[in-house]
């Protein structure tokens, strides 16, 4: 792969993480990360896809909340070298329950990424929280 195809299949991942994430596929989620991978935020961390899995289903909104959230990844700056990369990139979410989203969640991921037999993956992902607002966002404590 070239560095263009290899920059285009971790945007696919960031695209991938984002969708699991609002269908609640924690498990599928999780195996975008190595097997020893982890989820760093100031509030939490998980190593491990079994750990982060469960993590994330469990401070995540359910489906009976009836809590709809949509994650969007923009400004990724990636760097590679061989078959390791380090990216930063640009999020905000939004949330909504029977009316208009509401932004509740934006910040910065600063990722470490390895490619694998599978594909590229996360090594690391730290969520640093620049802004954080509403009762439809996430469990910061």
């Amino acid at each position: 792969m070239s560095v263009i195809e290899d920059k285009e299949a971790i945007r696919e991942l960031f695209s991938e993480y984002c969708f699991h994430m609002d269908d609640r596929r924690f498990r599928e989620l999780a195996d975008l990360f190595t097997e020893d991978g982890e989820w760093i935020t100031s509030y939490s961390r998980a190593r491990g896809r079994e750990e982060l899995a469960t993590l994330l289903a469990k401070i995540n909104p359910t489906k009976e909340s009836g809590i709809v959230r949509k994650h969007f990844v923009v400004n990724s700056l990636i760097s590679i070298t061989g078959n390791t990369a380090t990216s930063r990139a640009s999020y905000l979410v939004f949330a909504g329950k029977g009316h208009g989203p509401e932004p509740v969640v934006a910040g910065t991921y600063v990722d470490e990424l390895v490619k694998t037999d599978g594909g590229w993956r996360f090594k690391s992902r730290q969520l640093v929280h620049d802004i954080a607002a509403g009762e439809l966002g996430i469990n910061l404590r």
